[in-house]
């Protein structure tokens, strides 16, 4: 039995019908949408009129998030349900929908955020001269403020200062001077909750600077890399600086140049070294190919502009050769209709990485339904759930397993 926290009342009959076992409506899903810093938006789709109440499942118990209804559309959402945590990175919703009529329908999701350890951004000059004052710049990347880490400053042969930087709630930069009275090389430690980011600065003539920043990894596609990306920073931390950009919902067939055009400005403003896709959960969309012709799924034709507008993708992300694409084949889905789409969009995909230098095709498919749809597989001795109730994306178990999996693909390729 479920306890509910505070909000009693309608969430108390909430959490009994959970527990009873309620029937479901037809088709319920329930999605969280973590790819915003530092928020989690929930989206519920389900009977029309339905409203739906929304809570995070902490253990045995409950706790109240909000409310929303279904419109016309038959999908609501919860905007900014709940935010990012440094001690709780797996979470757990549940959603209720009580229609008109009394009926009841619910959907669960799962959903890992990223840990403390890449929250902060430190900056700092990797030179200065004796006797300056070089400045620490400390930036929250979640954008939420109200956290106090400590920044600590170690003088060559000296003992370790430190003291807290407080960020009031929604305050997301400080910055802090300290004096480089010695000569060699300073370090600079900024730490929160267990986690610690590090920087060092060359203080006088002939100190030998830190290393160079790790190259950049760009973790995109659409919600099926969610959860893919807060592994992979955790997994490559030292090795590579992992910057995500994820638009749930988006599709390569929806539009003609949209992430054509997304791929090449995302090559050109971050650079990366290696960049991971996901993509193709919602593609199934007519597409125009450059001579005005029209295809629909899933035939010769619209494989053939599928795959055109992947490797366009892809000849963006290798920079010329400066760097190298990993695409991840789609898992099928359960749902016998997406899967025979999934299975198409993985030949198109595999068509386009064929015999271009820097692209790669990372078999997900092969790796959680070699023979079919299933919600586990047999990984490391053991049976693992890896799928979300949807029966589309990969559970926090299995986004974890896909993350080690691409890491050994990258450390493959010399990272």
């Amino acid at each position: 039995m479920f306890r509910v926290l505070p909000r009693l009342g309608a969430a108390l009959v909430v959490a009994v019908l959970l527990c009873a076992g309620v029937a479901q409506a037809e088709d319920p899903t329930l999605a969280a949408d973590a790819t915003r810093p530092g928020v989690i938006d929930l989206a519920y789709q389900g009977p029309i009129g339905a409203h739906v109440a929304y809570y995070e499942v902490l253990g045995a118990q409950l706790e109240f998030l909000g409310t929303s209804d279904i419109g016309s559309t038959g999908r609501t959402r919860l905007v900014e349900a709940t935010t990012w945590r440094c001690d709780r990175v797996e979470r757990s919703f549940v959603a209720v929908a009580v229609a008109k009529d009394g009926s009841a329908s619910h959907g669960s999701f799962t959903v890992r955020t990223p840990s403390c350890e890449n929250r902060f951004d430190l900056v700092v000059p990797r030179r200065a001269a004796v006797g300056s004052r070089p400045l620490v710049r400390i930036t929250d990347r979640w954008g939420l403020g109200a956290i106090r880490p400590r920044l600590c400053i170690d003088p060559p042969h000296a003992r370790r200062t430190c003291r807290t930087v407080a960020f009031g709630k929604a305050v997301t930069a400080a910055s802090r001077r300290f004096t480089a009275d010695t000569r060699g090389r300073w370090g600079v430690q900024l730490r929160v909750r267990g986690s610690k980011v590090k920087a060092s600065v060359a203080v006088g003539k002939g100190v030998r600077a830190g290393a160079k920043p790790p190259p950049t990894l760009l973790a995109t596609g659409d919600s099926t890399m969610q959860g893919i990306d807060s592994f992979l920073e955790d997994r490559l931390a030292g090795d590579a600086t992992v910057r995500s950009d994820v638009l749930p919902g988006s599709g390569i067939s929806q539009t003609r140049r949209f992430w054509i055009n997304r791929a090449a400005h995302q090559a050109q403003r971050l650079k990366p070294r290696s960049t991971v896709v996901s993509i193709g959960a919602n593609d199934f969309f007519d597409m125009q190919a450059p001579d005005g012709s029209t295809s629909s799924c899933c035939g010769p034709e619209w494989v053939s502009e599928y795959a055109r507008r992947v490797r366009a993708m892809m000849r963006s992300y290798i920079r010329n050769g400066r760097g190298r694409v990993l695409w991840l084949a789609l898992p099928l889905p359960r749902d016998p209709t997406r899967a025979g789409v999934s299975v198409t969009i993985n030949r198109a995909i595999r068509l386009a990485a064929s015999g271009l230098d820097g692209a790669y095709v990372v078999g997900m498919d092969d790796l959680f339904t070699p023979h079919g749809y299933t919600d586990a597989i047999r990984w490391r001795g053991q049976d693992v759930e890896v799928r979300e109730a949807d029966g589309i994306h990969l559970n926090v178990a299995g986004t974890s397993i896909a993350a080690e999996f691409i890491q050994s693909a990258l450390a493959g390729l010399g990272q």
